[in-house]
């Protein structure tokens, strides 16, 4: 037998030139790919910084300092996780004060140990905040159930039916748009129609369910109804296939899911966790009436134990509507002008970063129902229409008549009654009215109440004649008790100037050959309490013997407070800043009153009946040539020859002598906390800017500003890191809030002041300095896709409440961006360079109003150290940034426009601080220019590569100085310089993510220089070894045969 041998092969070594190719492959792509990791590294470090975190601020302190206490804001609680448990606590007071009760027929309150029955799709499926920027990313929500079971046994018989049930929702009805027909913007097209759909079930799962609950009839059944809200998309207009006219109203398997309720228990309770209004005429009377109506908002982290307190009568229900409630919202004013619209002359091209590449019609709007938003129109046509028909609402609020309005603004029940008395109203020498409330417990449970202060002014032939618009009823204050004992009391003053009382004039000449101004007119102007928008308690009469006109330099009294010098107690002196004179008030967008004049019919109680809006034939207009070429203009904004902003002597903003740069003055910014904007020590500091050497972080500032300011090295601006979140920071771990309007519907200035150094504390927490909030946009529709994110449909409601929140957040040290500035109601091609038309009394009585009083009238304490080391406090203007909008403002963008950036931010209403734009993907070059020369110091974009055209000339040396002082003025006087003492300078710690970077950089060398190494040491025995290095013969004893 034969036995095969095997004879072992010498191991097969690659050759060392296929070797070499190998590795040095693999090599040079390993260091291709750290190299690009680097080059993206430092191109995206601003945004990098922004969500890994920056390096944190290096403080060198100046000698003698060492010792000094330089925590200007002191942390009150030991962790973050401390601080957003007294958020969250605070939270649940907003919403016990923010839930608003429209309906009780007695139901409520329900005694603890009731039992409940929870209804609804929404029960399961909760809506706790809107989509988008402001979104909220708490996880420690309360759930309904939750909140319901703290109080009350809760029969989930019919809930639990209902989870493995399939919910349904509506189609859109025959010939009307697809619920995912809008395609305006990314999260429009993202959501796909999703934010359309209402989800419901069957009917018949119910009764089934019911059915199997023996206690139902005993039980109170508490009904859920949602609606979401959406950054980018607005809520469906149109109908649905089962009849539902639009997303507000009741679809018909709501109705249905409601009937079986009625029909299987005694009481039944409908909660709105909506943020949006609805229709509610079908709950408040007939067959689906039900015994209460609550509406909650959105929830935020305890918006349902808020909802537990209020309907347990643990808490007594203070909340009163900051919109008011029509019956039928198709009939609107706005309606006819809500959407898509579109100039069939033209179209546009999209050259935005996520641009389709199409051309579409320019996209437009148009406000004709002028400054009659809101109750302002329904309580104007109650006065001006004889056919109109407002309605009745009782004291349980049933609806007793059927008319146009469901419930007023303002309106609120409460579980206890209350007397108001208007004590007295007087004017003193100053022109300052003085309003005294006395607001009286008679019912038999503690509560709280708003005292709500309205005027009436005169119409007179002059307002006809020269278009001067009145509404019968606007909200001048407002002021909320303390929780009043049965049988107490307290009594309220609320002080305003006189000249609130003022309207807008367009016609008006003045005297220095300006156009337009505010008017106060003689006659006699009512003074009113009321319930709300509607039911007048008492009233007394002002009379003004004498028509004035405010203007030349003679403003109106806010706008002359906030362009005065301000005391270290924060009063004004009555002296205009150094080198300025006052100014007032004139016409800024003749544009937009001469398009609506000439392209429009504007409603006027001139000739109500004969004005009312109405929409465009087909959503079509044709654009004017002068529309057309002005739309065009930003687009082809030429920097060196546009006589309004460009390089000529004409434009506004033209320099013939570049600024200084580079001077020694031995300054830092933190030299400067507490000076102020006009003190002749910002020209040295901002002399020692170095435009060549802090060129790359100066770019990044003015054009890179998304999440974050840079450092400049120059004057010593420290980095800041911003984030969004109207309610609450959009970070992990943060606060969730109720929705924005929830906090309107509190009236409550101090509660929104709590709320705001609340954030403030979680922003000391977390490193952050600027907060993208508050927004104060307009309620023009309920069809708003961000109502959550916004106050109310009144300015003066939004105004205060907004000035007193950023007031709170900057006795933090946050820097707060009022936004979108501004006429930005409508989400529907907002980014897509619609063109927004309205005239100039609606633009400032209406759209502005809300941030011009936050601007003039938010105060905080600045703490600051003295050059000897003295720690001192003066109070400053709160209001030091602005986010603008992204909208085009008539045929110019937003944060283009000179006139609003500049004229009146900065000129009538003294803002000193920051202008950012809102994100923005244009590409275009040019539209930095535009921006920066308009006002608007910072462009928001994440992509890096994108800056002006110009940076070298005078001009623009010159406007890009008075940026970065802008920026560093806001910087200063917040948390960022904490730890930064007098005379010191500060540098740039390295980021984490820097030295992670780092760490791989040294991997890889460390990598390629041993596989270098292997190679070479490979190739020295290759030629010592050759044999051992060649793919070996075979051989052919390498088998054989043998017999043993």
């Amino acid at each position: 037998m034969s036995k095969e041998k095997k004879v072992k092969i010498p191991r097969r070594r690659m050759s060392q030139r296929a070797f070499k190719t190998w590795w040095i492959t693999l090599i040079t792509l390993l260091v291709i790919i750290a190299l690009a990791i680097n080059t993206a590294a430092i191109m995206f470090a601003p945004m990098l910084d922004s969500f890994l975190g920056a390096g944190r601020t290096q403080v060198h302190r100046a000698q003698g300092t060492q010792q000094w206490d330089a925590q200007y804001y002191k942390k009150k609680y030991g962790s973050l996780a401390e601080a957003v448990k007294h958020s969250t606590q605070l939270a649940e007071q907003v919403s016990n004060e923010g839930i608003v009760l429209l309906k009780n027929d007695g139901t409520l309150p329900l005694r603890k140990g009731d039992a409940v029955t929870p209804y609804g799709y929404a029960y399961n499926n909760p809506v706790y905040s809107g989509t988008g920027a402001a979104a909220t990313t708490n996880a420690d929500n309360t759930t309904p159930e939750q909140g319901l079971k703290k109080y009350f046994s809760v029969d989930s018989t019919i809930a639990d039916s209902t989870i493995k049930a399939t919910p349904n929702y509506p189609q859109a009805a025959k010939n009307t748009p697809a619920l995912d027909y809008d395609k305006t913007s990314l999260q429009a097209k993202n959501d796909a129609g999703k934010s359309a759909r209402i989800y419901e079930y069957e009917k018949s799962i119910y009764e089934q369910a019911v059915k199997r609950s023996e206690k139902s009839s005993r039980a109170t059944a508490i009904v859920f109804i949602a609606r979401n809200g959406s950054e980018g998309i607005d809520k469906r207009q149109f109908a649905y296939a089962d009849g539902t006219p639009h997303y507000l109203a009741l679809t018909q398997a709501e109705k249905d899911m409601i009937s079986v309720a009625k029909s299987a228990h005694d009481k039944v309770i409908v909660i709105l966790n909506t943020a949006n209004p609805m229709e509610l005429s079908p709950l408040m009377s007939q067959e689906l009436e039900v015994n209460a109506i609550v509406w909650m908002g959105t929830a935020g982290s305890r918006g349902f134990s808020a909802l537990g307190n209020i309907l347990s009568g643990n808490v007594n229900p203070s909340g009163r509507l900051s919109d008011i409630y029509p019956t039928d919202f198709t009939k609107d004013p706005t309606y006819s002008n809500w959407g898509q619209f579109g100039y069939s002359n033209i179209n546009y091209n999209d050259t935005t970063l996520i641009s389709s590449g199409s051309a579409t019609p320019w996209p437009f709007v148009e406000y004709e129902e002028g400054i009659y938003v809101g109750y302002k129109y329904y309580e104007t046509a109650a006065v001006e229409d004889s056919s109109f028909i407002y309605g009745v609402t009782d004291k349980q609020g049933k609806m007793a008549q059927l008319g146009a309005v469901a419930y007023p603004f303002g309106y609120g029940l409460s579980y206890t009654q209350f007397e108001q008395t208007l004590d007295n109203v007087t004017v003193d020498n100053q022109g300052n009215v003085s309003v005294n409330v006395t607001v009286k417990n008679v019912g038999s449970s503690a509560g709280k109440d708003v005292a709500q202060i309205y005027a009436t002014l005169p119409y007179t032939q002059y307002d006809r004649d020269n278009g001067v618009e009145k509404a019968t009823t606007q909200l001048v204050d407002f002021a909320k008790t303390k929780l009043l004992e049965p049988g107490t009391s307290q009594t309220l003053n609320m002080i305003f100037p006189l000249d609130t009382l003022t309207s807008y004039d367009v016609s008006h000449a003045n005297s220095d050959g300006t156009k337009g101004s505010y008017i106060l007119e003689s006659g006699n102007y009512a003074i009113e309490l009321k319930n709300n928008s509607h039911d007048v308690i008492d009233s007394e009469t002002i009379s003004v013997n004498q028509t004035h006109w405010f203007e030349g330099k003679n403003p109106v009294t806010s706008d002359k407070n906030a362009q005065s010098q301000l005391s270290d107690d924060g009063k004004p002196l009555s002296k205009a800043m150094r080198g300025q004179s006052y100014t007032a008030a004139h016409n800024q967008f003749q544009d937009m009153t001469d398009y609506m004049k000439d392209n429009t019919t504007e409603l006027t109680r001139a000739s109500w009946s004969t004005t009312q809006p109405t929409m465009p034939k087909n959503r079509t207009a044709q654009a004017s040539e002068n529309v057309r070429k002005n739309l065009e203009r930003w687009k082809n904004f030429d920097v060196d020859h546009d006589e309004d902003l460009g390089n000529t002597s004409e434009s506004k903003v033209y320099s013939q002598k570049a600024p200084v740069s580079r001077a020694e003055n031995g300054l830092s910014l933190i030299d400067l906390r507490g000076v102020a904007y006009d003190d002749p020590q910002w020209d040295k500091l901002m002399d020692q800017l170095d435009f060549s050497g802090d060129k790359t972080d100066i770019q990044r500032l003015l054009f890179m500003a998304a999440y974050q300011t840079p450092f400049i090295k120059s004057i010593g601006k420290p980095i800041t890191v911003d984030k969004d979140g109207a309610m609450g920071w959009s970070t992990s771990g943060a606060s969730s809030w109720p929705s924005v309007n929830v906090m309107a519907s509190t009236y409550d200035t101090q509660l929104m002041t709590s709320m705001g150094e609340a954030i403030g504390e979680e922003a000391l927490q977390q490193g952050l300095t600027g907060w993208y909030a508050p927004a104060v946009n307009t309620h023009r529709s309920p069809f708003g896709g961000r109502v959550y994110e916004y106050y109310s449909e009144d300015g003066v409601l939004a105004g205060k409440l907004s000035a007193a929140t950023i007031s709170g957040a900057g006795n933090k040290g946050v820097i707060s961006y009022l936004k979108h500035f501004a006429i930005n109601e409508q989400e529907m091609n907002r980014s897509n360079y619609m063109a927004t038309w309205a005239n100039e009394q609606a633009i400032r009585e209406i759209y502005l109003k809300p941030f011009q009083i936050a601007v003039e009238s938010a105060r905080s304490s600045l703490p600051y150290l003295t050059k000897t080391g003295q720690k001192k406090t003066k109070i400053i203007r709160s209001a030091t940034a602005i986010m603008s909008a992204q909208n085009n403002i008539g045929t110019v963008i937003g944060f283009g426009r000179y006139s609003l950036q500049t004229s009146v931010l900065r000129g009538e209403w003294g803002f000193r601080g920051a202008v950012v734009t809102d994100m923005f993907m244009e590409t275009l070059p040019q539209a930095r220019d535009l921006s920066l020369r308009a006002g608007s110091d910072m462009y928001m974009i994440q992509m890096p590569g994108y800056n002006a055209t110009d940076y070298d000339s005078p001009t623009s040396r010159m406007v890009m100085r008075q940026a970065v002082k802008n920026v560093a003025y806001a910087t200063v006087n917040s948390n960022a310089m904490n730890d930064v003492t007098p005379m010191s300078t500060v540098s740039q710690g390295i980021a984490g993510w820097q030295k992670l970077l780092w760490v791989l950089d040294a991997f890889v060398v460390l990598i390629v220089g041993l596989e270098i190494w292997w190679i070479i040491r490979r190739g020295r025995r290759a030629r010592r070894y050759p044999e051992q290095y060649k793919w070996p013969k075979k051989s052919k004893y390498a088998n054989y045969s043998s017999n043993n």
